[in-house]
């Protein structure tokens, strides 16, 4: 199984393990750019999660990923709104990614532990792009937060 290699400069060097996973610590995590987002608008997502009983009355996904590395990390979620004026908030589901989290002694924290640590990451920063909704109905997105 791989794991982080250091450099002379003591910076960890992130690559791909055997399974596809990017392991790192939360605090390297946190230190990424994230320059591409991605945010789209998904009516699948909506209709699902109102099956589920959640008033959702847009939805869709974020796609981030930083390529300022040796590799590209990246994390996506879905989120939702409530009604017109409410704020936009992460859907049930967890997160898509290539990252497991490790610790500072290089054992993985898990898939749940991973989610959690990546949610508290969202919860410290301005994900949320959405800014009310066009003539039309469709979602806004602040292009500032996006690029």
């Amino acid at each position: 199984m791989s794991r982080m290699s250091m450099t002379y400069s003591q910076q960890p060097v992130l690559e791909y393990s055997a399974n596809g996973y990017i392991r790192l610590t939360y605090a390297t995590f946190c230190r990424l750019n994230f320059p591409k987002r991605l945010v789209i608008e998904d009516d699948d997502l909506r209709r699902d999660l109102a099956d589920q009983e959640l008033p959702a009355f847009c939805a869709g996904y974020c796609d981030w990923v930083d390529d300022t590395t040796t590799v590209q990390v990246s994390i996506g979620w879905g989120w939702f709104i409530a009604g017109r004026d409410a704020a936009q908030q992460l859907a049930p589901g967890g997160f898509s990614s290539n990252v497991m989290f490790i610790s500072g002694e290089g054992t993985d924290l898990g898939v749940a532990k991973t989610n959690e640590l990546l949610k508290t990451w969202l919860s410290g920063i301005s994900w949320q792009a959405f800014v009310g909704f066009d003539e039309f109905g469709n979602a806004k997105m602040n292009v500032h937060l996006l690029h």
